[in-house]
């Protein structure tokens, strides 16, 4: 395998799930670029910003640095963020977690895909997790395709299925064409991650500021299609939980990785 002329991206994914929807995120962060013809680590580059972002929400939201950022929790005002100590009441915990999605300032420009699955819905007769990774796959390698980069990917800690999933996609990952075909006549063509490099990572959220961000755009995500469906709680609704997605720059969402409305970057 050749390094792609632009370098190298990591992918943190993490999930957002209930028995009817599961949404999965990823967000890539650069590792390698070329600079005055020299190759250069700029991942640290990046982590030093998270930091930053990560420390305005210590000094703003008044949840300490330590705090493991988790959508579930936060949006349901649990979690005793508030200081570490009390947990945010309802509708401050919402208020907070879209202040939170709304400072950050330090992805690179289409960084963040989601996809969302509804139950019975078939992928190539994959369902749920399989069907949602498997187009979240195919939208990683189209965005490495597009930006000319390889990839590497690292999955929150405690999903082994995910990586199955990451080395069957390695080798065979069935593709559709949005012109309802291949020229060879075939529905499907096998348009594999040959551009990911290594086995499929674990990371523990705790440590990791990139795979909480993850997090917290998934289920952000996660509201806003439950809100489609007319499937989100009556204080959800009332709250109007379903636009702190959209809280989130959308320069940072990849449009792209959708053909249909709306564009913001979560694949229905």
């Amino acid at each position: 395998m050749e390094l792609e002329k632009n370098g190298l991206d990591i992918f943190y994914i993490d999930e957002s799930h209930d028995k009817n929807v599961y949404v999965v995120t990823c967000i890539a962060i650069p590792f390698l670029r070329k600079r005055d013809k020299n190759w250069h680590i700029v991942w640290g580059e990046f982590f030093k910003n998270a930091k930053s972002w990560r420390k305005r929400v210590e000094n703003e939201c008044k949840i300490p640095f330590h705090k493991e950022l988790h959508g579930t929790k936060l949006a349901a005002g649990r979690g005793n963020f508030n200081r570490g100590k009390y947990p945010f009441k309802v509708p401050k915990c919402l208020s907070v977690y879209s202040d939170i999605l709304s400072m950050v300032d330090f992805l690179e420009e289409s960084s963040v895909m989601s996809v969302a699955v509804t139950r019975g819905k078939s992928i190539y007769g994959s369902y749920r997790l399989e069907a949602a990774m498997h187009m979240l796959f195919q939208r990683m390698r189209r965005q490495c395709q597009s930006k000319k980069v390889n990839g590497i990917v690292f999955f929150d800690q405690g999903h082994p299925e995910y990586r199955k999933m990451y080395r069957k996609a390695q080798v065979h990952l069935p593709t559709g064409s949005q012109y309802g075909g291949w020229h060879n006549g075939s529905n499907t063509r096998n348009l594999p991650l040959d551009m990911f490099t290594k086995d499929g990572n674990e990371k523990d959220s705790k440590n990791c500021l990139f795979t909480q961000l993850a997090d917290l755009i998934a289920y952000s995500a996660f509201l806003k299609v439950k809100h489609e469906n007319s499937a989100l709680e009556s204080w959800q609704e009332y709250y109007q939980a379903y636009d702190i997605y959209d809280r989130l720059n959308p320069a940072y969402v990849n449009t792209k990785a959708q053909n249909c409305w709306p564009k913001d970057g979560i694949v229905r």
